[in-house]
Parts: structure tokens; C-alpha cells; sequence
């Protein structure tokens, strides 16, 4: 079994969370047995796994995997079902359903989304109007979690349910001496016995540990190392283990070998003895980290992405057809992303061509769109910049825009090149470590800048803007360029770790 090792699976999912879905169906149409692992809690996720059309046996959560409920039927609880009290009176206020008794605050009834009557949770009180404790629903309508507060109005213990009701985990809360919380974590019944940890990450470990227990030749490739590589690190059992890297692995790209590392693989780096196998995006990126780290752990190279049969099946879209002068930049609002770039270099643009827009899709970091909009405003820009946030409809955005920008200061093995030019959009995108020179063909299906030359990038936009026939032309390479990147491509790259690990014993 391979195991994609992830920390969370969220409706807004970034790069990596979209190569672990792409991978997963691609080892099952090639009848590899493989899952994606998580470890946080997320009363939603059933719901996330099937908008990314996921099965419950695609994915193994860890609380799922000790609480049973991997596999629950869905029937959400509805308000008419809760049982309040005969004399209670309620009282409902928005999406809350106040509950009285006596005169008293007996609970609060919060319901789920914008409308309808499905409860999230209940939120009970004592006799001084205290949070007592509150019960939480999943989406599928198990009770999943109860939360006991303390006299402080802290949380001072959580309780995890399975589907038959009993309680199967618990996190326990406490002051040291300093204090300082400290949470311990323990599974009940688990086994003919129960288990206690001292934090999540040892946690994690003995979740990995009880998934290598099945006496298989596993494989966990790791892609969120800073999450998980402790726990992978410090299993009992015997297992292979990989590191994926996703994006550059070091700082400064001007000093390969001399460079603090990336914040993200630091860790994982700083203890490379620990990995059986290395996979890099590129061929530059697996001679860099040979060059540094040496070539005693066994290094592949494999494109973080495909462009799927269906997608190279699609008729092009007519160049015109597309709407005239749009630019769009498909990725996270973060500063490693410059955005602000964008910004500065499309007011030359839009002086020139007073139609021409720029959308932004994505999800923001941190107060990011906040400081990309005041900068919008401040440019005067706000009929022709927009944020759109984040889409799960990529394919239309590229379907529609002539031209489409990526001015990052850094890259792992960009998806959105990749995607972009499967759907015939052409690409400006800095050319930095790791990706854009491998997707991009500079000059004919995009093009090519320095990163921080904004007047460079805003030349490239103006220069394809006004010429159209050139720029079909570039959308039309683009579509050519992607069949490189088909799902038997690069599956045969695949095959190379999975020939690898057929041959080398744990």
C-alpha cells in the first residue's frame, strides 16, 4: 500500500492537496493500492471527499481510523428531531435556536450553513449562565465530539465519538506548573486496551504505526513533512519512507548549496538518513539536491501533475472566443506568489488597453487580499482588478481568459502552469527554481521573465496584447506542449519508484 501523507483535506485546497487527488487516480487506474492519510479532525471532511469525488476508501483520517467511522451512512440531525424539554420555550434568532426553562438559558441550538434546519452543535449551560459542555454533529449526523468546560470557560476535556455512540478518544487539557496547557491525547478500547500520548505528534506516530501493521511492504510518501515527518521518523515498525518535495528546498536559489533551508523541509533535510527515497519535480531540482545532500538515498524525478485523457480529448476553444484583454493569475494571495507585481505591472497595461482586466483566483493568506485590494485602490483599478477567491471550476477560468500570469519568487512544480496550458492559455511566469523552464516553452507557448523586473513583465503582457495573432498562435502551442505532461507519461516516471521499491526489502 502507498500512503500519501497529508495533515488535513480542506474545501479550499492548495497544490499539494490537489497532486495527492491527481496521484491517488492515477495509481488506481494503474491498480497501484494507495490512500491519502490525514490527521487533524474535521467535522466536514466526508463532505470535502465527496466535492473532490473521493471515496471513503480513498482516504484514511485518524480519527476516523480509531472511532470507527470511516464508513457512515449519512442522515444528518434535523432541529424537529432534538429533544428540548416538554416546558422549554424556544426562541430562534438567526441560525440559533435559543432554549428556555424557568426563565433560565437552558442551551443554544446552532444549525449548520445558511439555511435549513440541520444542527451543527448545542452549546448547554448551568444555573450562572456557564458554558457547561457542547456536543457537536458531524455532516453526515454523528454525534462526533463533546467538548466539558471548566469554571474559567475553558475547554478542559474533549470527547471523540464512533457511530455506535461510545466514546473512542479523548484530549485531555492541563496547566504544568508554569501554567502552561499541555494536551494529552488518549484512545480507549483500542486493541483490548487503552493507550495515552503526551501530544499529537505521538499521536501520529502510533496511527502510522497501527496503518504498517498489516503486514504489507508500505510505502508513505510524505508531503507535508513539517506536520508529519516526526511521526514517520519515530515508527516502531518497519516501513519505506519518502519525501516528496513540492517546492524549492532552499531559501535563496542564488545559493544551492550554502542556503538556509526552506522552513517547510528544514526538518525533513536535516535528518536525511531517515528517507529511503528522494522525489523531486524536476531534473534541476534533483541535481541540486544531490549536489548538496549526495547521492547515498536514491532520487526520482516525477511532475507533481498530469493533464488528464479526458482533458487532452477536449476540442481547443476557438482564440476568439475568449474574452478580449483578460489576464488572469490562478494561485494563492501570498507574498511568495506577487501578486503585488501583478498589480503594478497591469497599470501599464490597462493604459494601454483601458478594457483589459485581471482576475485574481484563490484563497488569501493571512490579511494578503486586504493589502492587494488597498493597493488596487490605490491605483484607482477597482472597475478592472477583481478577486474572485478560490474556484473549483479552474478549467472555466482558463477557457476564458487570453492570457494568464505567474510572477512568483519561488516554484515547486507549478499545477497551474501545467493546467493552464492544457487548456490553451499562455503563460507569463518568472523563470525561478523549480518548474516554469520545464513547462514552459520560452517564446512560443508563454514566455519567460526576470523575477522583480515588473517593467519586464508588464513589456510581455503589452507585447501579447497587441499581437492577437501571436498570442493564438501561443495558445495553440500550449495545447500541443501539454500532451507532454499526458497520464501515461507520466505514470512511466511512477513506475520507476514503484519498480524500485518492488525490488528493495524494508
Amino acid at each position: 500500500m502507498y500512503y500519501f501523507l497529508n495533515d488535513n483535506m480542506q474545501f479550499s485546497k492548495s497544490g499539494i492537496e490537489h497532486a495527492e487527488i491527481n496521484r491517488l487516480r492515477l495509481f488506481k487506474k494503474h491498480h497501484v493500492p494507495a490512500k491519502i492519510v490525514t490527521r487533524i479532525f474535521a467535522m466536514n471532511l466526508h463532505d470535502v471527499m465527496a466535492g473532490a469525488k473521493l471515496a471513503d476508501t480513498d482516504l484514511v483520517n485518524l480519527f476516523d481510523f480509531f472511532c470507527g467511522s470511516q464508513h457512515v451512512e449519512r442522515h444528518p440531525l434535523m432541529l424537529n428531531e432534538f429533544q428540548v424539554p416538554a416546558n422549554a420555550i424556544k426562541t430562534r434568532k438567526d441560525r440559533q435556536v435559543h432554549v428556555m426553562q424557568q426563565g433560565k438559558l437552558l442551551m443554544i441550538i446552532y444549525l449548520r450553513g445558511q439555511s435549513g434546519d440541520e444542527i451543527s452543535n448545542v452549546q448547554y449551560f448551568d444555573v450562572n449562565n456557564k458554558t457547561l459542555k457542547m456536543t457537536w454533529w458531524d455532516t453526515r449526523g454523528m454525534r462526533c465530539l463533546e467538548q466539558l468546560f471548566d469554571w474559567d470557560g475553558k475547554i478542559a476535556q474533549e470527547a471523540y465519538f464512533g457511530p455506535d455512540g461510545q466514546v473512542h478518544m479523548e484530549k485531555l487539557h492541563f496547566l504544568n506548573h508554569a501554567g502552561q496547557e499541555r494536551l494529552t491525547w488518549r484512545v480507549l478500547n483500542y486493541r483490548g486496551t487503552s493507550w495515552t500520548f503526551s501530544g499529537m505528534n505521538q499521536l501520529t506516530r502510533f496511527f502510522y504505526d497501527e496503518l504498517n501493521a498489516n503486514g504489507e511492504d508500505n510505502v508513505f510518501i510524505c508531503d507535508r513533512t513539517v506536520e508529519c515527518a516526526w511521526g514517520l521518523f519515530n515508527m516502531t515498525t518497519p516501513a519505506k519512507k519518502v519525501l516528496h518535495l513540492h517546492n524549492n528546498h532552499v531559501g535563496d536559489s542564488d545559493d544551492i548549496l550554502h542556503s538556509a533551508l526552506n522552513n517547510n523541509y528544514e526538518n525533513a533535510l536535516n535528518n536525511w538518513q531517515q528517507w529511503d527515497a528522494v522525489i523531486s519535480a524536476t531534473p534541476e531540482q534533483s541535481a541540486d539536491v544531490a549536489a548538496r545532500f549526495g547521492k547515498d538515498i536514491p532520487a526520482f524525478t516525477i511532475p507533481v501533475g498530469y493533464v488528464t485523457d479526458a482533458t487532452l480529448a477536449e476540442s481547443p476553444v476557438p482564440f476568439q472566443q475568449r474574452q478580449p484583454h483578460l489576464i488572469v493569475q490562478v494561485a494563492r494571495l501570498a507574498p511568495e506568489k506577487q501578486q503585488n507585481q501583478s498589480i503594478e505591472a497591469f497599470q501599464q497595461v490597462h493604459a494601454k488597453f483601458p478594457d483589459a482586466e485581471l482576475d485574481f483566483w484563490g484563497y488569501a493568506n493571512g490579511d494578503m487580499e486586504a493589502q492587494l485590494k488597498a493597493q488596487v485602490a490605490a491605483a484607482h483599478l477597482e472597475q478592472a482588478i477583481h478577486f474572485r477567491g478560490y474556484t473549483t471550476d479552474v478549467n472555466a477560468v482558463y477557457n476564458r481568459a487570453q492570457l494568464g500570469l505567474l510572477p512568483s519568487r519561488a516554484e515547486g512544480f507549478s499545477l497551474m502552469l501545467l493546467e493552464a496550458q492544457a487548456h490553451g492559455l499562455p503563460m507569463i511566469a518568472n523563470d525561478v527554481k523549480y518548474g516554469p523552464s520545464d513547462i514552459i516553452q520560452d517564446g512560443q507557448s508563454g514566455i519567460l521573465t526576470t523575477d522583480g523586473n515588473v517593467q519586464q513583465l508588464a513589456d510581455a503582457m503589452i507585447e501579447l496584447m497587441t499581437q492577437q495573432d501571436e498570442l493564438a498562435d501561443f495558445s495553440a502551442a500550449a495545447y500541443e506542449n501539454a500532451k507532454r505532461y499526458s497520464e501515461d507519461a507520466v505514470f512511466d516516471q511512477w513506475q520507476a519508484l514503484l519498480n524500485y521499491f518492488e525490488k528493495v526489502p524494508v
